[in-house]
């Protein structure tokens, strides 16, 4: 209409419409129901009808139904013919803004004529045109990408669009509430979005065609999911699914019903010829004529592609990966996929990432970025695939140059990873209310990335200054590690740390210093399901290791002084995140040992390393590590003691004659008995006496008189008890060296064979005393043999040669023992002991003086292989002894760490994973089979407490006693069925039985608490009682029904635990396999590095 006074009728129209909208048929209404609805809308549309031209109004019409039907250009099509004519009519101006917001919003192509529609507006009065602030909205929503806009010119159109007539005004909500919830949408505001697509579904008409209903259904569920409903976001799917369906009949139905019409009309027309020419056959044989219409075609019912492409999202979310797989490998292939709908191919993306294999997830997700290199939402899908499945962070894909993300240069000072590069993309173009989120996310993969380049942490820093700091752990994480991660490049120690951060340790707790923890308030994290803040147990884990990385960072501002609690902050750190490369990287920096080469340093470092070697790590004893402790400490107190030489020898060779001629004093005893010998350890003192140490540690002391009537007297009893003499000498001889003289291995009891060779295994250098009475026997040259495997010198001393008829005699003798054991002795002497010893005691004899001494070829030996040498020949047997013991400490720790390697190796999480969700599956499938079944139970109990009768249907009314004990039945029987189906499954899998009780539980106790507060036994019996008049089997059949609702809602309830499924899964193989495999690679990275380090030094 062009104006009021143009239009007689356009005041009386006003009016009309005026008093229609305010009349109150409420009395009515309650007396007359629907009808007197039915009456006031037909009184609002005949009001608003008055003074619109018929062409005007039906063309209108018929392009409602064009545009809700999902044909917007050819309603466009229609409405145009009428401009010519009718340019000034302010309703089809109305339609064409309409028109033009369907082909924007659910076509998603620019409107054709908008130039043309603008001009029109204009040549009215804005408030008689308000579906143009619709127009506006759309046009900021989709082409100028203002979400904000959009919004605040759909407040100011929510007045003017009530002018609309009733039609227009319904369509224009729908519309209105759609662009409302694409908006929000796109500002990141999940739950505005949610309670906007929800007012739309609501006023989605039976008739609206297939546009209406996808973006209706992808808005809820990707809003949905984004703000983690997923249980909603399934049932949005399948109440969707359901409209559809029903739609669908109704269609199918009014067709029928048209085919009917016209079959019976051409029956009739057929009849009357027929009866027009013979009026009196029989009506039964006119009744044989009669064609019978068709039948109503079947509705197909099962889910669209959409449909199925939007639940395999859903499910994938849920953790419900195999069903989700299965219904994607069901899709199109992606070149029709992309025919039918770009849309399905982002589906096909997200369903990859979350529930396939690595390869297929990154060809899908790479193959989608292809189609639009610069979309940030593109780039993120592609990072996210990268940081689930790819195996270089830092590399950018190749297969497509024009496709992958453009890294930033490797520098210090910039951010070399191209996932992290994509992930800043997606920040940036994020609306203000979702920046948080996807800041969260960017520090989340920077924290995994190791990634503090200047890049990132402005990027972040900026997100913490909008949000005031009140952000995610893991953008405050970040802002710690960075800080850290300068200061201990910069080498300045605390000094170089930034003070703010540094407040956030707590200094008095230190070291290791505690991190003060800070309260999230987002119940949802991340901008969407596949965000890798919305895997909770994974999350938790990375915050903890950061944590502990972080506190051990700090620790290591303090310096080496406490290098221990620095090592226990990193294996922390390692049992949250066993594959966390900086921390393996920091304990093997930190735990080689840094030592020269002198002995003294190994040994010492040796002894530090060895003693923080635990007995046993998580119940694993570390055995030999005490051991080799022992064996490093008696080295060093070797390396500090005088040299030792060991006398050795048969019995009677004359061991103690040459220790006399050897010290120049008659200090062994002589001619004892072989029961009565003794280990007599020879020690330089400022006086002659002894020290007699007993088998009981006890000791006594010996003065020089009694010393030798002591030893003399010694009898059986005495000579048991004691472990070894202890013996001052005085004279120069030998210096400060300490000789011990032991009895012929041979003529030694159990106990002091080990004393004698403790003594051996502790002497630098040995020499053995062969009798040349007897030769070299085949004892001796086993002995031996030990003594050379073991690193000592031997002298062989060829003693009582005075015993031998000529000097040929000795020196074939001499000749024979060199040969047979050259490889063992550095040299065999000939030598009388006995002489020696009286040449060196009796100086007054005859000729003393002037003979030469014959104990003078030993005293040169000895100079030349052990005195001269005594430093080397310790050094030498200690750094074999340090040796031993660290290799024997290594084998100690690699069985120990292969040990716990072992115990972590078990059944890989992928494998648990497939082997519980199949369980799970078959669980929730018996008892959703189990609950229906329960349908033989209740139709027993009616029967027998006489509220139905078989044949009859029912026989009286539940009356409440009656419903209490249905209710009390329906609950016993359905615990004791979950009771039984968990019984079952305790024994085949124990994490998800234990699950299952802690959380399906109570749920089912409060559900059969919440369905006998309200009767649902009676109601069940109730309602479906009067099927007993068809015999039990139908009563059966019609409680099976009723308890379908029931049993969906179980099986939907235990589906719901797939996610936490996969969380106790993870945690109970965190607890079993985590902590052993980071005490594992802490053994391999500081203790084996270490003793490694340590043996590399001593060769």
């Amino acid at each position: 209409m062009a104006d009021d006074d143009s239009n007689p009728f356009g005041e009386a129209g006003k009016q009309a419409r005026d008093w229609a909208r305010k009349i109150k048929l409420k009395n009515v209404g309650d007396t007359l129901g629907g009808w007197a609805r039915k009456v006031r809308d037909y009184a609002v549309e005949v009001s608003e009808s008055v003074g619109v031209p018929e062409a005007v109004r039906d063309a209108t019409e018929q392009a409602r139904a064009m545009r809700l039907a999902g044909d917007a250009e050819q309603a466009r099509a229609v409405l145009r013919e009428l401009i010519d004519v009718h340019r000034d009519e302010p309703a089809l101006i109305n339609a064409l803004a309409l028109t033009a917001v369907h082909e924007r919003l659910i076509d998603g192509r620019v409107p054709g004529g908008l130039a043309v529609l603008r001009e029109l507006a204009d040549r009215v009065e804005a408030k008689k045109v308000p579906a143009m602030h619709l127009v506006e909205a759309a046009e900021a929503l989709r082409e100028a990408d203002q979400p904000g806009q959009t919004i605040d010119t759909l407040r100011r159109a929510d007045r003017p669009l009530a002018r609309l007539g009733s039609q227009d005004l319904v369509e224009a909500r729908l519309l209105e509430h759609l662009l409302a919830a694409a908006a929000h949408r796109r500002l990141g505001s999940p739950d505005r979005a949610i309670r906007e697509v929800r007012k739309a579904a609501a006023s989605l008409p039976p008739t609206a065609g297939e546009g209406l209903r996808h973006l209706t259904l992808v808005i809820g569920v990707d809003q949905l999911l984004a703000d983690g409903r997923i249980v909603e976001a399934e049932r949005w799917i399948r109440s969707a699914h359901q409209r559809r369906l029903d739609g669908a009949r109704v269609a199918a139905g009014q067709r029928h019903d048209e085919a009917r019409g016209e079959t019976e009309a051409e029956a009739e027309a057929e009849a009357g010829a027929d009866g027009a020419q013979a009026e009196d056959t029989a009506t039964i044989e006119a009744d044989a004529t009669t064609v019978e219409p068709p039948e109503a075609p079947p509705v197909d019912e099962r889910l669209s592609v959409l449909e199925q492409a939007l639940l395999a999202r859903v499910l994938a979310a849920r953790g419900e990966r195999a069903r989700a797989a299965a219904l994607l490998d069901e899709l199109p292939d992606e070149e029709r996929e992309r025919e039918l709908d770009p849309l399905l191919h982002e589906l096909r993306v997200r369903v990859a990432i979350a529930a396939t294999d690595g390869d297929r997830a990154r060809h899908e997700a790479l193959r989608f970025l292809q189609l639009g290199a610069q979309d940030p939402e593109r780039l993120r899908l592609w990072a996210l695939a990268e940081l689930r499945y790819g195996s270089d962070p830092t590399t950018a894909p190749t297969a497509e140059p024009t496709a992958a993300p453009t890294a930033a240069p490797t520098t210090d000072e910039a951010s070399s990873s191209a996932v992290i590069q994509s992930l800043l993309r997606a920040l940036e173009a994020a609306p203000a209310h979702a920046r948080a989120a996807h800041a969260q996310e960017l520090a989340h993969v920077a924290l995994r990335y190791e990634d503090f380049s200047d890049t990132v942490h402005a990027a972040l820093a900026a997100v913490r200054r909008e949000q005031h700091d009140l952000v995610g752990e893991e953008l405050r994480l970040h802002r710690v590690r960075t800080a850290l991660h300068r200061a201990l490049r910069e080498g300045r120690g605390l000094a170089g740390l930034d003070p703010e951060v540094a407040k956030l340790f707590d200094a008095e707790a230190g070291p290791p210093y505690r991190l003060r923890s800070q309260p999230e308030l987002a119940h949802v994290l991340g901008p969407d399901e596949l965000s890798p803040l919305r895997d909770p147990l994974r999350r938790e884990c990375l915050v903890a290791a950061q944590r502990e990385l972080a506190i051990a960072e700090r620790t290591m501002l303090d310096g080496p002084a406490h290098l221990d609690a620095v090592e226990r902050a990193l294996v922390a750190a390692l049992i949250q995140d066993p594959e966390l490369a900086v921390a393996r990287r920091r304990l093997a920096e930190l735990t080689r040992p840094a030592v020269g080469e002198r002995l003294e340093d190994l040994l010492a470092a040796a002894t530090e390393l060895l003693a923080r070697l635990p007995e046993e790590v998580l119940g694993l004893p570390v055995r030999g590590g005490q051991a080799a402790l022992e064996k490093v400490i008696a080295a060093r107190e070797r390396l500090a003691r005088p040299l030792t030489i060991a006398i050795m020898g048969e019995f009677s060779a004359g061991k103690s004659t040459f220790v006399n001629a050897l010290l120049g004093e008659a200090v062994a005893p002589m001619g004892v008995l072989p029961t009565t010998n003794t280990i007599n350890v020879f020690r330089r003192g400022t006086g002659r006496g002894a020290r007699v140490h007993y088998r009981d540690a006890s000791i006594s002391t010996v003065s020089a008189d009694e010393l030798d009537p002591y030893l003399r007297n010694l009898d059986d009893e005495e000579a048991n008890r004691i472990r070894h003499l202890e013996i001052d000498r005085v004279g120069e001889r030998m210096g400060d060296a300490a000789v011990v003289d032991t009895p012929g291995l041979n003529a030694l009891d159990e106990y002091h064979e080990k004393v004698a060779r403790a003594f051996i295994e502790e002497a630098d250098a040995v020499v053995w005393i062969f009798s040349a009475t007897q030769g070299g026997t085949a004892t001796e040259a086993g002995i031996l043999g030990e003594l050379r495997e073991g690193g000592r010198s031997v002298l062989g001393v060829l003693n009582k040669v005075d015993t031998l008829d000529s000097e040929a005699d000795r020196e074939e003798l001499a000749d024979y023992l060199r040969e047979q054991l050259g490889e063992v002795l550095v040299e065999v002497l000939p030598l009388s002991a006995t002489a020696a010893l009286a040449h060196r005691t009796q100086p007054e004899a005859p000729d003393a003086a002037n003979a030469p001494d014959p104990f003078a070829v030993v005293d040169d030996a000895l100079e030349r292989w052990f005195l001269r040498r005594a430093r080397e020949l310790k050094a030498d047997l200690t750094r074999r002894r340090l040796r031993e013991a660290l290799d024997q400490a290594k084998a100690s720790v690699e069985a120990t760490a292969a040990a716990l390697e072992a115990r972590a190796g078990r059944e890989a999480l992928s494998v648990a994973l497939a082997r519980a969700t199949a369980a799970l599956g078959k669980f929730s499938e018996d008892l959703h089979e189990g609950l229906l079944d329960l349908d033989e139970l209740l139709a027993r109990e009616a029967l027998a407490i006489g509220i139905v009768e078989a044949g009859e249907g029912t026989r009286r009314k539940v009356d409440e006693q009656d419903g209490e004990y249905l209710d009390a039945t329906l609950e016993d029987a359905a615990m004791r069925l979950l009771q039984d189906q968990l019984g079952r499954l305790t024994g085949e899998h124990e994490v998800l039985a234990n699950l299952l009780v802690e959380r399906l539980v109570p749920w089912a106790r409060g559900y059969l608490a919440g369905l006998a507060a309200r009767g649902f036994a009676r109601e069940l019996i109730a309602t479906h009682g009067r099927a007993a008049n068809r015999g039990e089997r139908a009563l059966r059949d019609a409680l099976r029904g009723g308890l379908r609702p029931l049993a969906d809602d179980w099986r939907v309830a235990t589906r719901e635990q797939f996610r936490e499924l996969e969380r106790a899964l993870a945690r109970a193989r965190q607890r079993s396999t985590s902590a052993p495999r980071a005490e594992a690679l802490r053994l391999r990275t500081s203790v084996l590095v270490g003793l490694e380090g340590l043996l590399d030094a001593t060769n």
